[in-house]
């Protein structure tokens, strides 16, 4: 498949790498379909991952992504490096419906210690939420790192009515790892807990706050004087200021559940104005949306808008790539303050498993970590930060998942500087400076 008639017009997707032809794929039903790269060990032009691996791959009608729906299916792949190919005790790589969106996806595996694929070994290696590591058997054949692989299957699921463009396998590739942090509520705990974290370590955040929060009654917003003084505080302090929607809707009114075009434009398109009639222009060229909600259309129509990126809740990891970031309408975010929300994957001793929750500096630290394993760029946001019932300890829960402790908030910004002075990781100044490239 090219997505090129043959007097060149654009028919379709077309290759982001610029492969002169992809492998189309359409399931008709939600079982498993299997791949088999039955040439590998002679056709592959680059046997020795090195422990890495990225999967570039288009998905045309995502199941579930309609308003109201809930996305599903996932991509897999199966990696051997047995003398025969056999996968008996192959690593295996799952990427769910928490990094699968619809459009293009950059697919990224990174092994560090192999030694956490062998059976019984006891050793543990984290990855992104989402990304499920395992092995078959003893998993004796799954060290990508130090071998060459010899065989390779990818497998799909739960995708049936979509359609999927493989475009390309990439490997021995690099990339820096990367912070975006900003809040999406500010308040008095602004000045008091974290602005002066920022000022300290040189950092600029962001700030996403909505006109207001709506809860019932009429949609329509007639009062448009006045702006949030911490929000102005923070902007005058070098913050940018995110579009966060005009109502920020939620449960049955979210934005994804919306069918009306125009209504969720609605929700932008006066929340730009505003910001920009009150002379905070920095930031307004991206969006973040109200509880995570979206949906191809609403991710369409916000787009038309003049919106240059958004950031949702799926794929926590983006990666920078020679071709840009994969997916830059399906930046995926976590809350700082949840301590339900989905997490780390982990493997220990061959065995899959995963770690939810954040609100302890030691769960966020862990993240950090991965971030830097994996060269990616994480947009990680607050709520509140509180000093109530606050131990010093950093691992105190605060009872809820919209606050962090102050301890716990100091303790993970206070990790990261320390990475960021060890050139581990950059961080960006806000959205701008991620999109951008600039600051920082």
């Amino acid at each position: 498949y090219t997505g090129y008639d043959a007097a060149g017009n654009i028919t379709g997707v077309t290759s982001r790498t610029g492969q002169a032809e992809m492998l189309q794929w359409s399931p008709t039903v939600a079982t498993t379909h299997e791949i088999k790269l039955t040439t590998f060990a002679t056709g592959a032009r680059v046997k020795d991952l090195r422990g890495r691996i990225g999967l570039w791959v288009y998905v045309d009608n995502l199941p579930g992504y309609e308003p109201g729906g809930t996305p599903i299916g996932s991509i897999g792949m199966t990696l051997t490096t047995d003398a025969g190919a056999a996968n008996t005790n192959a690593l295996t790589v799952g990427f769910n419906s928490n990094q699968v969106r619809e459009g293009w996806n950059f697919l990224k595996f990174v092994q560090r210690d192999p030694a956490a694929y062998v059976t019984g070994s006891g050793v543990t290696e984290y990855h992104p939420f989402g990304v499920l590591a395992g092995a078959y058997g003893t998993g004796a054949a799954a060290n990508i790192r130090d071998a060459a692989i010899t065989g390779m299957k990818i497998d799909l699921s739960g995708m049936a009515g979509a359609n999927i463009y493989f475009d390309s396998i990439w490997t021995d590739f690099d990339s820096q790892a990367q912070i975006v942090l900003g809040t999406d509520s500010v308040g008095a705990d602004m000045p008091t807990y974290y602005l002066p974290i920022f000022d300290a370590y040189n950092w600029k955040g962001y700030v996403a706050v909505p006109k207001r929060i709506w809860v019932s009654g009429d949609k329509v917003v007639s009062d448009w004087t006045g702006i949030n003084p911490w929000l102005k505080l923070a902007y005058d302090a070098g913050w940018e200021c995110i579009n966060h929607s005009t109502n920020h809707l939620g449960g049955a009114d979210a934005t994804g559940t919306i069918t009306s075009p125009s209504a969720i434009a609605y929700e932008v398109v006066p929340v730009t104005a505003l910001y920009l009639n009150s002379g905070m222009t920095r930031g307004l060229e991206f969006y973040a949306s109200p509880q995570s909600s979206t949906s191809r259309l609403s991710e369409k129509v916000i787009k038309g808008t003049g919106i240059k990126m958004q950031r949702h809740a799926r794929k926590i990891n983006i990666t920078v790539t020679p071709w840009g970031i994969d997916n830059p309408h399906h930046v995926g975010a976590c809350d700082w303050g949840s301590a339900t929300a989905g997490g780390i994957s982990k493997i220990t001793g061959g065995v899959t498993g995963s770690i939810a929750g954040w609100q302890r500096a030691s769960q966020i630290n862990r993240m950090t970590d991965v971030i830097i394993a994996y060269g990616d760029t994480w947009f990680p946001f607050w709520h509140g930060v509180t000093g109530l019932g606050d131990t010093g300890s950093g691992e105190d829960p605060t009872g809820d998942n919209l606050l962090l402790m102050k301890s716990a908030f100091e303790k993970a910004c206070a990790y990261i500087r320390q990475q960021q002075l060890a050139g581990k990781v950059r961080m960006c100044d806000g959205f701008t400076g991620f999109y951008y490239g600039t600051g920082q």
